[in-house]
């Protein structure tokens, strides 16, 4: 059964801290309580370096496609430079070293893995699939996304809100976890948000030099 058909996509994901885990799930379910988005708050929280990834591939075979990279890298030194605005969404900018330049060792490992699972891809449909595109990538924690394009009237509102609000996340911390997860929703081109379910599938813990 294509992905198409039985709604799974997985995704490969780059897990922050205890600290900043903790701080994405806490002002991702304050956005939830006050202004009622969802779509961050549904999902780990976490990198994406891979995403929506359809695939008819088993898990096995998944993890089989993505061991040789992981054994490849190591622990990635992170920085987060605080809130961002990312096209519609609001995030955690942690794209930057604490110099300001692009963290090349975030975006080398997802177009590694990217590359690794390119032979297992299937095909599918809906506005969330979307092919990976290097040139344009941007490490992120979401914490207000997909529900802001049907919220327009509240992207500015929910952007100051996050900016004026306390959290725990430090400027600086060692990326060790990457995660495999597995996703399903009845209608990725809808309003998938309202119904998504996941699955942890895999962790890989990087070595750290």
């Amino acid at each position: 059964m294509s992905p198409k058909a039985n709604g799974y996509t997985y995704g490969v994901y780059l897990r922050p801290d205890p600290l900043t885990c903790r701080a994405v799930v806490d002002l991702t379910d304050l956005l939830k309580r006050q202004f009622g988005i969802v779509s961050a708050a549904a999902f780990p929280p976490h990198a994406t370096l891979a995403g929506a990834v359809p695939s008819d591939a088993t898990t096995e075979e998944l993890i089989a496609a993505l061991d040789p990279v992981m054994g490849q890298a190591t622990a990635i030194p992170v920085h987060n430079a605080g809130i961002s605005r990312h096209n519609i969404a609001v995030t955690f900018n942690v794209d930057m070293t604490h110099r300001g330049e692009k963290n090349h060792a975030i975006k080398a490992l997802a177009v590694a893995i990217d590359e690794a699972l390119e032979p297992l891809k299937g095909s599918s449909s809906g506005h969330r699939m979307k092919p990976f595109d290097a040139d344009g990538f941007r490490a992120h924690l979401s914490l207000a996304s997909h529900d802001l394009e049907t919220l327009p009237h509240l992207r500015s509102e929910v952007e100051d809100f996050l900016r004026a609000s306390p959290h725990s996340a430090p400027s600086d911390f060692i990326a060790d976890t990457i995660t495999l997860f597995r996703f399903h929703s009845a209608d990725w081109s809808g309003e998938w948000w309202h119904d998504l379910r996941w699955w942890h599938l895999h962790s890989w813990k990087l070595p750290r030099l």
